[in-house]
């Protein structure tokens, strides 16, 4: 077997979260998507290149991750990407992962294809995690799913977003009391973004998320997040842009050291929410947020 010269990538301790971005298409069409935060940037990033399977492998291998820390899958709906279950099968058996999904997908089909070990570790949050969107997926549809997968030996949560509607918000936490009694795990996130003219969200920073003037600042990322091409970005607002990525997963000098690093932008007022919300880490302590951002200076 030919031996890689690239190195490993070995997140430290306070490094949060790792996810791989396979695709980011999606079969929903929410309109309070938090990748679509400010712009129609899912939509465009859709079509840019997707990295082969052979190099999406190549890049999971190249971690190695603390048994807290997986690899997560996500997008748009990573069940899209061709290749989805070729990734899940081939790569390392040390990488454990997580995955974020809309669960369009066809269970049998998941069930058939995917080992449960990959999907499974000690966390206090189930590592397949299916997103509830009123309107967008039926809720009966995702219980059998959940149910289903359960029985194959899957643990899988359900989320639902408090919707600052007090129809939708009532239903979620209807729908949250019936899972729960049933033996399913549903979990409510806060609302992020703007609705009916108002910005919600608990952020830590003030003026960064549909701030009135673009400012400049220091920012450093707590997570290693990749997109469809395999381009690293040092905030979900660069990612779901394209904009100034900081490396290529597979750029042989990369390493975790290059995560721990307060680069310049001059974006600061159009963060992404998911980027400077307060929120609980992968140990469900609450208090983290994914950037760390300093030396904020307003642009004239």
């Amino acid at each position: 077997m030919e031996k890689s010269n690239i190195s490993y990538i070995r997140p430290k301790k306070h490094h949060n979260y790792v996810a791989f971005f396979l695709t980011l298409a999606c079969d929903l069409r929410c309109s309070y998507c938090i990748n679509l935060h400010g712009t129609g940037s899912r939509y465009i990033g859709a079509k840019n290149s997707h990295m082969t399977v052979k190099k999406w492998v190549e890049s999971a291998n190249r971690l190695n991750l603390r048994d807290d820390l997986p690899l997560t899958l996500q997008g748009g709906e990573p069940t899209l990407y061709k290749g989805f279950y070729e990734i899940v099968n081939e790569v390392k058996e040390e990488v454990k992962m997580d995955l974020l999904t809309n669960m369009f997908f066809d269970v049998d089909i998941f069930i058939k294809n995917t080992p449960v070990w990959r999907f499974t570790r000690d966390a206090p949050y189930a590592a397949i995690r299916a997103s509830y969107h009123p309107g967008q997926n039926d809720i009966n549809v995702l219980i059998g799913k959940s149910l289903k997968m359960q029985e194959a030996g899957f643990r899988v949560g359900l989320y639902g977003i408090l919707v600052p509607d007090e129809e939708i918000k009532n239903h979620i936490l209807e729908v949250q009391e019936m899972c729960l009694k049933m033996g399913i795990d549903f979990r409510t996130k806060e609302f992020l973004g703007v609705y009916n003219g108002k910005l919600y969200g608990t952020f830590k920073y003030e003026n960064s998320v549909c701030g009135n003037q673009m400012g400049a600042c220091e920012c450093k990322p707590t997570e290693l997040i990749v997109d469809p091409g395999g381009y690293v970005y040092g905030c979900h607002a660069d990612l779901y842009n394209g904009r100034n990525p900081i490396a290529h997963i597979l750029d042989e000098n990369f390493n975790e050291k290059e995560i721990d690093k307060f680069r310049d932008c001059y974006f600061y007022g159009d963060c992404n929410p998911c980027d400077v919300k307060v929120k609980t880490n992968r140990f469900q302590i609450f208090g983290h947020t994914s950037v760390e951002i300093r030396n904020i200076l307003e642009l004239k």
